[in-house]
């Protein structure tokens, strides 16, 4: 059965619309997606009727960022099954999706002063302009970094999506945002809003064991296996060759049967798609792992 309980769409940082995400998903033969959106809910909207016109099971989900703790950073959740018209859900996801916006205009602030420090005739991006390319209401890196190549094209500067991450992530331009949620609040808020918790891509952490302890001690219910072939961003994957990426996500999502046996979690598959770089969708036969308790 191929399924997908972690994609992104163009609400929040995604490259498609809830729509042609579900479209997609249906070619695909996709028969369980869940849009797990960066603190919005918004593309359920059109998500649900998709769905049943296109024959696709759909599974509302949201992923959250969790606080800095114990020596974890940037921890993601992913709430499965939750309501998405849940007031206590959408309260929160309104105060977190104001302050994800307000750190994306510092960080375009920080990168435009560096910018103009390496380019003398840099015209700085304004946010209102990244705005305008923002179909929800989350404003992502991929509409800043879309900004700054269109802007720096007009000035025959070209930098490259590697490179501006790389830029993003330095000392003095990262930014952090003001109100974050920890990791069991998130769950918390994840259980009222009638959903389960599943610790999201378990091998993005430098500490997965540590992560996965936690997040069950927490109450956690599963995590994932994941299509880490397409995460370019990831370190240990951008530096191998494309063949030997196969090779690292297996055992990668082999270790992560092994910690969810340790830990008593369930398992799904997923690829994080954001609209680029593969497609999405997983096997569960590949890795012969049981998810009646998704359906």
């Amino acid at each position: 059965m191929k399924i997908d309980t972690h994609v992104h769409t163009t609400c929040s940082d995604g490259r498609k619309t809830a729509t042609e995400t579900i479209r997609l998903a249906a070619g695909l033969g996709i028969r369980l997606l869940s849009i797990t959106d960066h603190d919005t809910t918004d593309g359920y909207a059109t998500a649900i009727g998709e769905a049943e016109s296109c024959g696709v099971g759909l599974l509302p989900g949201v992923e959250l960022s969790t606080r800095d703790e114990d020596g974890l950073t940037d921890v993601h959740i992913v709430g499965l099954g939750i309501d998405p018209a849940s007031d206590p859900l959408r309260r929160q996801l309104s105060l977190l999706m104001d302050a994800r916006n307000e750190a994306k205009e510092q960080l375009l602030y920080n990168v435009n002063d560096y910018l103009v420090n390496k380019y003398p005739d840099w015209d700085p991006v304004s946010f209102d302009s990244v705005r305008r390319r923002v179909s929800g209401v989350i404003v992502g890196k991929p509409h800043i970094y879309a900004a700054i190549m269109e802007n720096g094209l007009k000035h025959g500067i070209l930098i490259s999506e590697e490179d501006m991450y790389r830029i993003f992530k330095s000392p003095g331009i990262e930014t952090k945002k003001s109100y974050e949620l920890s990791m069991e609040e998130s769950m918390s808020l994840i259980k009222a809003s009638g959903g389960v918790s599943v610790l999201a891509h378990p091998f993005e952490y430098a500490r997965p064991d540590a992560v996965m302890k936690k997040f069950k001690r927490l109450g956690g219910t599963g995590t994932e296996l994941c299509r880490y072939r397409q995460k370019t961003k990831m370190r240990a994957i951008r530096e191998l060759e494309p063949y030997d990426r196969i090779a690292a996500e297996r055992q990668m999502n082999l270790d992560t049967i092994e910690l969810a046996k340790r830990y008593g979690l369930k398992l799904t598959a997923c690829t994080d798609y954001h609209g680029k770089g593969g497609e999405p969708g997983m096997e569960t036969d590949e890795y012969g792992i049981d998810i009646r308790w998704l359906l």
